[in-house]
């Protein structure tokens, strides 16, 4: 029997950290102790609704890596954005959260969406080894 070698799992975006790090935190929800979150981009202030949407289901909101302090160690990186990774070899989901000018509902709501389809994404990957 052979086994896959371990690579920590590294979520990264361009959008300041936010989409990273929901699907950071739910990676150490689901097992994965190691996942980091971290963005091409200057970290931003997270918005409201991404640390909200984390709490309604028990999880802290991770910190923000720049991403290439996050390639230092050998992270196998998920995109979490539209267009094209910075990263060789980097899985992809596409997804954005809604604009800050949005009303509240549509933010959570958008937020809630993309944590369950980063979740769903996971455990997808989990169930096909």
């Amino acid at each position: 029997m052979t086994t896959k070698p371990h690579r920590p799992l590294c979520f990264a975006d361009a959008t300041g950290g936010a989409l990273a790090a929901l699907g950071a935190a739910v990676a150490r929800a689901l097992g994965h102790t190691d996942a980091v979150a971290a963005t091409s981009g200057e970290v931003s202030p997270l918005p409201a609704e991404v640390p909200a949407v984390l709490a309604e289901i028990g999880l802290e909101t991770p910190s923000i890596l720049k991403l290439d302090e996050a390639l230092v160690n050998p992270h196998a990186v998920v995109w979490l954005a539209e267009g094209a990774a910075p990263v060789a070899d980097a899985r992809t989901l596409a997804c954005k959260l809604a604009p800050a000018d949005a009303g509240e509902l549509e933010r959570m709501a958008t937020a809630r969406i993309v944590r369950d389809r980063i979740e769903r994404m996971l455990e997808l990957e989990q169930a096909t080894g």
